[in-house]
């Protein structure tokens, strides 16, 4: 009987476990004081072989940021399409859907308003590409139904509730405040379009 041969690592596997590293350092250390070494040490890599794949921790950051805007596209748009949902369930689960686990770590982590500063100054770029995205998700979404006369067209509904959700974070000081905030405006958006 043969010996099953070794799984190796694809690329994508390995560019994941390094991410997922990254962002367990972000979340523990901070942008500021993680270190590639940290990033390396929790990928169970060399610092070399990191090199191989990211030029520095900002490159490795803004990769964190393009999947998250990625997973998050991707859960909103199955979260929205859930069949048996009210208005304001869809939305709820949209909402949730979009945080990924980027808004858990900024909320329940001593770092969270310096991530949150870097994720401005590292990938202001990305953020705004990746909201325009998410306004097109839920535009898509909303076209779908009927709007109201006098609140505009399906994508400026869009924009106005991702803006709004993306005021929360500003304005809470943990998450289950920040939840709380969601389901409002979940319920505050869906009897507007109701």
């Amino acid at each position: 009987m043969a010996e099953a041969a070794p799984h190796s690592v694809t690329m994508p596997e390995r560019l994941d476990v390094i991410l997922d590293a990254a962002f367990r350092a972000f979340a523990t250390y901070g942008y500021r004081r993680t270190a590639m070494d940290d990033i390396a040490k929790g990928a169970g890599i060399s610092r070399s072989a990191l090199y191989l794949h990211f030029r520095n921790k900002e490159d490795i950051f803004r990769s964190l940021a393009l999947r998250y805007f990625d997973e998050a596209l991707r859960d909103m748009t199955a979260a929205l399409d859930q069949p048996g949902q009210t208005l304001e369930q869809a939305l709820l689960a949209a909402f949730i859907a979009k945080d990924g686990k980027f808004m858990e770590a900024v909320l329940t982590t001593p770092h969270g308003e310096e991530l949150m500063d870097a994720g401005f100054s590292v990938t202001g770029d990305l953020a705004a590409a990746g909201e325009a995205r998410m306004v097109e998700v839920l535009g898509d979404w909303l076209a779908r139904r009927t709007i109201p006369p006098g609140l505009g067209t399906a994508r400026d509904v869009a924009g106005t509730i991702i803006t709004s959700v993306k005021g929360l974070k500003t304005s809470v000081r943990g998450m289950e405040e920040y939840r709380a905030g969601q389901a409002r405006l979940a319920a505050l958006f869906a009897r507007a379009l109701g």
